[in-house]
């Protein structure tokens, strides 16, 4: 490592130590002090360490601010999981998309990194909350009915990667396919097939069925384990031998993952509220959520007749080539828990925090209730696994010309401060 100590008496090893544990903002600011210093947090190795180094800073939410006016530039701000609305940020602005039309695809950042997609562009950015740098990718080049697509990092080749899932018809024929772009990479600025391999012909029919899932309930992919993994609703198979198409982003090869225990039957429609079936009867039989970088199922059982005072549970996979699931916790169904999280017609998780192990750890919710005809509130709630509290951290209420709008997830994603580098293209700014 070069030196770093700017012309002091501190020894190297000691002044990387400290600089390892400060949050990504105070790094930026010190940048000033010496050009040893801005070259070194500039490097690929040092923003590793920096990264694998864990930090004391209380955890953020990152969202997209509701637009003023249709024609409104995208706002993305911050809030703290810890505080309240006072505390409400705002990072950095996007006048090439509009407010209404962005949307955060992962529910949590991939190494410090989240990707935006414009619905009415057909746009995908990639963006650094800490560091506000962002970038809009190569345009893709084929049309498609369904799609759907994440963020993941390659650990072989240490390259942040865009996975699309695509359905369509092509030469009059359904079919589906992938296309991955590699960000920063030397492949050029390109969508391209993985290695020249597509889907499985054994596995279209599940990943099909993936991507028409995960836009029709807004259901984004989950990076975990070096894969990013699509969920699979019961009612698209008669037989639901998979719960889970995965990619890998080091090997190049889909695999499927077998469903928990619970999962063994498409679910019934809920005939006593036939207008909540489109979006309700989604969140039957789970959605997917990372956790300590493990794939976790989440379930809900608000509106399952035998839950034995229950409102979710959290499933965490132990061996992906076997299928083996475990319940690793369960919610209680009373109090403010039952009041604030089952009047909403949609409910996901879409992390957790932790500050000591399991002990203090914390999943993070996300509700959306229709209020009246285009109008819905959207919520983010902490829940204390160890203490079984609720909190309100943020509420926003939306406008919307359909029910789509009740599906929270695509407004907010958890915020990680890291110095990940933007590469920028000047032929897309």
């Amino acid at each position: 490592m070069d030196d770093v100590s700017g012309g002091g008496w501190l020894p190297n090893e000691m002044i990387m130590e400290v600089l390892l544990w400060l949050p990504a903002r105070s790094l930026l600011r010190f940048r000033a002090v010496c050009r040893s210093w801005a070259a070194l947090f500039s490097t690929e190795q040092f923003c590793s360490l920096h990264m694998a180094t864990p930090k004391a800073a209380p955890p953020k939410l990152l969202f997209i601010s509701p637009a003023a006016t249709p024609d409104s530039s995208t706002e993305v701000c911050s809030v703290s999981l810890s505080a309240g609305p006072e505390d409400d940020l705002k990072l950095f602005t996007l006048d090439s998309a509009c407010g209404d039309s962005m949307q955060l695809l992962m529910p949590a950042p991939c190494h410090g990194l989240n990707l935006l997609f414009d619905a009415v562009t057909l746009a995908y950015y990639i963006c650094n909350a800490a560091t506000r740098a962002v970038t809009r990718l190569p345009p893709f080049p084929r049309g498609f009915r369904h799609a759907s697509a994440g963020l993941g990092f390659d650990a072989r080749t240490r390259r942040y990667k865009v996975v699309r899932l695509i359905g369509g018809t092509h030469d009059d024929i359904e079919s589906i396919w992938c296309e991955v772009y590699t960000h920063g990479g030397d492949a050029g600025d390109s969508w391209r097939p993985p290695a020249g391999r597509g889907v499985p012909l054994g596995l279209r029919r599940f990943a099909g069925a993936a991507v028409s899932d995960a836009q029709f309930h807004n259901l984004p992919p989950v990076f975990a384990n070096g894969s990013l993994h699509w969920s699979l609703h019961p009612l698209s198979s008669k037989r639901p031998r998979a719960a889970v198409i995965s990619f890998s982003l080091a090997d190049k090869t889909f695999s499927f993952i077998r469903p928990p225990p619970f999962w063994t039957s498409p679910a019934p429609l809920l005939a006593s509220d036939p207008e909540s079936i489109p979006y309700r009867n989604a969140e039957l039989e789970g959605h997917l959520v990372q956790m300590d970088d493990q794939l976790c199922m989440i379930r809900d059982l608000r509106y399952d007749g035998n839950t034995g005072g229950y409102i979710l549970e959290i499933w965490k996979l132990l061996d992906r080539s076997s299928g083996a699931w475990s319940l690793y916790h369960a919610v209680h169904l009373f109090g403010r828990v039952a009041r604030d999280l089952c009047r909403p017609e949609v409910m996901r998780v879409i992390g957790f925090t932790s500050s000591n192990g399991r002990l203090g750890k914390k999943i993070i919710i996300i509700t959306s209730e229709h209020i009246l005809y285009d109008e819905f509130r959207k919520k983010v709630h902490t829940y204390d696994l160890s203490s079984e509290s609720l909190e309100t951290i943020l509420s926003i209420e939306e406008t919307h010309a359909s029910l789509e709008g009740v599906t929270p997830s695509l407004i907010f994603s958890l915020f990680e401060e890291t110095l990940a580098p933007i590469h920028r293209f000047a032929e897309h700014a």
